[in-house]
């Protein structure tokens, strides 16, 4: 039993000896259901959230970096924001903002309103550690999380790229989970003929088509169980699971440090009647008070670096 619990929230890096291709197996749970609980969001937000979760930890572990790596979604359909971030120890948070109108009543919405006039971008954030950030920005136009991001590598990777991905609920405890299988061509692969890394392709995506929901999610199968199921045809190798937890970098000093950059007049704009200041973090909901002495500190600090 505490095996199978060490696969609720890892990456599992995998390779297809016989076909040249990498790969990588997500399954979140904990995670996924921290991010989820963490705001009162439609089932449709949620879906797509949760398989943005899937897409982020298929990066863990994948780049070689110190610093956070971030897939955001801005849009402006009835889903305004969705914003994925994950360090490169696996330390995961998520958030969504969305047309509460849209939703009301439970009323469904079609899939190309979800996403209009939207944009993803992934970002490699390494400044923290004296590097730097590169972004790349891919149009959605309606698209899932999924297909935008295997547009993302057909036009600036010109990596072969495809994704399988599961959300749902566990049927005993209606906890969230997701998972994710994706499959890449090895970059500068140039040991085979054109026409046999074809073949080794379409055959790899005809067995990834016939995972299931069920065998994703894990309902009594690890991840490396699927996988032997799926390819061990293709001599298929795995390497040492990178765990994933929920987090958020929020806390109290960095939020003092956020509200030393208001202007003094804005701080006080701020005040509750009893003069204390609330900060609420959009990740995880946790709420920062701050009392009314703290605040004439900060209303001074302020003032100071003013004049």
């Amino acid at each position: 039993m505490a095996e199978r619990i060490l696969d609720r929230d890892i990456v599992r890096p995998f390779y297809l000896e016989r076909a040249h291709l990498r790969g990588r197996f997500v399954r979140l749970e904990e995670t996924v259901h921290y991010v989820l609980t963490a705001h009162a969001y439609p089932e449709p937000v949620s879906r797509l959230l949760a398989e943005l979760l899937v897409l982020a930890g298929s990066f863990v572990g994948a780049l070689k970096f110190t610093g956070t790596f971030s897939l955001q979604i801005r849009a402006e359909g009835a889903i305004r924001l969705m914003v994925v971030d994950v360090t490169n120890d696996g330390v995961m948070r998520g958030y969504a903002s969305f047309d509460e109108a849209a939703f009301a009543g439970g009323h469904g919405v079609e899939t190309e309103r979800l996403f209009e006039d939207a944009v993803l971008a992934i970002t490699v954030d390494q400044r923290a550690a004296g590097g730097r950030m590169q972004q790349g920005i891919v149009r959605i136009d309606g698209k899932r999380p999924s297909e935008a991001l295997l547009v993302y590598f057909r036009q600036s990777e010109q990596i072969p790229t495809a994704v399988r991905t599961a959300v749902g609920r566990d049927p005993l405890t209606g906890r969230w989970r997701a998972a994710g299988i994706l499959v890449q061509a090895m970059p500068g692969e140039v040991s085979e003929e054109p026409e046999a890394r074809r073949e080794n392709w379409h055959r790899v995506m005809l067995f990834l088509q016939t995972v299931t929901e069920e065998e994703l999610l894990g309902d009594g199968l690890t991840p490396d169980e699927v996988l032997f199921r799926l390819f061990h045809e293709e001599g298929v190798r795995v390497f040492e699971a990178v765990p994933i937890t929920p987090g958020c970098s929020c806390d109290r000093e960095r939020v003092r440090t956020m509200l030393r950059q208001f202007p003094a007049a804005e701080l006080e704009a701020m005040r509750q009647e009893d003069g204390t200041i609330g900060v609420t973090c959009q990740f995880c909901s946790r709420h920062y008070l701050f009392e009314a002495g703290e605040v004439d500190g900060l209303v001074a600090e302020c003032s100071g670096s003013a004049r």
